[in-house]
């Protein structure tokens, strides 16, 4: 007996022994950056314990964060962000460092770590059904006003601009110096602060005058981040401010955007690079792009941030109609892109509502200047905290019915016939069809653009929309006649 209990206890030391050195390997592939070894490390041994069952185990969180610090360093290292922008043709979208990260992302997901990451996918998207929203539809179903989801003009510019005016008046007042030296000062000085700094230092004399600012901006790229993570594209880095930005290769440098969320869609990209860009692929991106506005919108009932947003939504949507044909509207006109930008904003808000504790985690960890692994641990504790759970069913289905659309949240089981039959089953035919690797669809050499108003053949809501848009045109031309008549 007693042989016994020292062969146990000899077995249970090695067999620790053994799992503390294939962690202290891991760990050591990751601190020297080779992230695509670690993915296949890992993948070797699945023993490795990345979280942990017990909250307050610091040695767990530890080497989740080893793990997204190795993703940081990796894509904002990869070749693509240190080359010269004339070299930048040269990098397809899918580079080595997206695959890596993408292969890793996939990898936690498939072993349980990363719950929530993917929750939302085109076979279960949050809005299903129809892709017709209307104005009305969308105010029912978000509770929340049309104008809240329309991104505002900002007067920063404006009081910035006076609040400098009023400065330099009264130097010169005080002082004797020539105002217009100071005015030319200070054109200068913006002028190198942009090119040196990308707008660093004015963009932090503007906070410190409106402290609010920064608050809607880290709201505004959680719900980015938040709903790119959700919907199963890895997400790389987010910066805050034009500091961060400038010392961050992925955001463009010195050339860079004064705050964003990088993420990457390994689906979207493929088909990009073979002419191939399905309606999933496009419902997808409406919903990341239209998330910073909705998440405004939920937080300060309204959105001042998300022009660029909109003009990103516009711009990709527009260079997939190809060549214009003469006499014909494009596929994806005025009227289309107005629909699918409520309809993933529609989506956005269902997301952030119903992920909100995920949300708020995610935001207070971007508040204390937490790095992408804190940004997905904070996700993921929320998620275990209050058993938030990946989309088991939509959270509401789209109806065409009535004058504006219909929402339900549960489908009668008369409706659900005639559901399948409509883009909600062609949503879930494409899905399928990409996680296998695309099958015809990926071989064809032309871009399925297909707008909503073609997929359900021309609603009858649709249909209604272009009839009042021809009676608005038709009664302005009536009334030009009419001014002609009088004179």
């Amino acid at each position: 007996t007693s042989s016994s209990k020292t062969t146990f206890s000899t077995n249970l030391f090695m067999s620790s022994s053994d799992s503390t050195n294939r962690e202290q390997e891991f760990d050591n592939l990751l601190e020297e950056g080779k992230l695509r070894s670690a993915h296949r490390y890992l993948k070797d041994h699945p023993s490795i314990e990345i979280v942990s069952s017990d909250d307050d185990d610091s040695t767990k969180r530890s080497a989740w964060k080893k793990i997204f610090d190795a993703i940081e360093t990796r894509t904002r290292d990869a070749e693509e962000n240190l080359a010269s922008r004339n070299e930048l043709d040269e990098y397809p979208l899918e580079s080595p460092a997206r695959t890596e990260m993408t292969q890793m992302y996939t990898l936690l997901q498939e072993r349980g770590d990363l719950r929530l990451y993917g929750s939302s996918t085109p076979q279960m998207p949050a809005a299903a059904g129809s892709h017709v929203v209307t104005p009305t539809l969308l105010e029912q179903v978000t509770e929340l006003p049309m104008t809240s989801l329309t991104p505002k003009p900002t007067n920063t510019l404006l009081i910035a601009g006076i609040a400098v005016a009023v400065l330099e008046g009264l130097i010169s007042v005080n002082t004797g110096i020539d105002l217009n030296i100071l005015v030319w000062t200070t054109i200068t000085f913006a002028f190198l602060d942009k090119l040196l700094l990308n707008g660093a230092l004015f963009e932090s004399a503007i906070k410190l005058v409106l402290p609010n600012i920064q608050q809607k901006i880290t709201k505004h790229e959680a719900g980015h981040f938040l709903c790119a993570y959700l919907m199963g594209c890895p997400v790389e880095g987010c910066v805050l401010d034009a500091w961060g930005a400038l010392q961050d290769s992925r955001f463009g440098g010195r050339n860079s955007v004064s705050a964003g969320t990088s993420f990457f869609d390994p689906i979207l990209s493929t088909q990009i690079n073979s002419s191939v860009v399905t309606r999933s692929s496009i419902d997808r991106y409406s919903i990341i792009v239209m998330a910073g506005i909705a998440a405004e919108a939920l937080n300060f009932g309204g959105a001042d941030g998300g022009a660029g947003d909109e003009a990103a939504l516009v711009a990709f949507l527009s260079q997939l109609n190809g060549k214009p044909t003469d006499g014909q509207l494009p596929p994806w006109n005025e009227i289309s892109i107005k629909n699918q930008a409520r309809w993933g904003a529609l989506s956005a808000v269902l997301l952030l509502k119903e992920y909100r504790p995920a949300y708020d985690a995610l935001v207070d960890a971007l508040e204390r200047g937490g790095n992408l692994g804190d940004c997905i641990y904070a996700i993921e504790k929320a998620g275990r905290d209050y058993n938030l759970q990946p989309l088991k069913k939509p959270l509401g289905f789209i109806l065409d019915e009535g004058q504006y659309g219909e929402w339900a949240t549960e489908l009668p089981p008369e409706k659900e016939e005639n559901l399948v039959l409509g883009p909600y089953s062609t949503a879930i035919a494409q899905a399928e069809q990409e996680e296998q690797g695309g099958g015809d669809m990926m071989t064809k050499k032309k871009v399925d653009t297909r707008p909503p108003e073609q997929i359900i053949q021309e609603t009858e809501q649709t249909l209604q929309e272009y009839r009042k848009l021809m009676e608005e045109k038709l009664q302005s031309i009536d009334e030009k006649l009419n001014d002609m008549d009088n004179r």
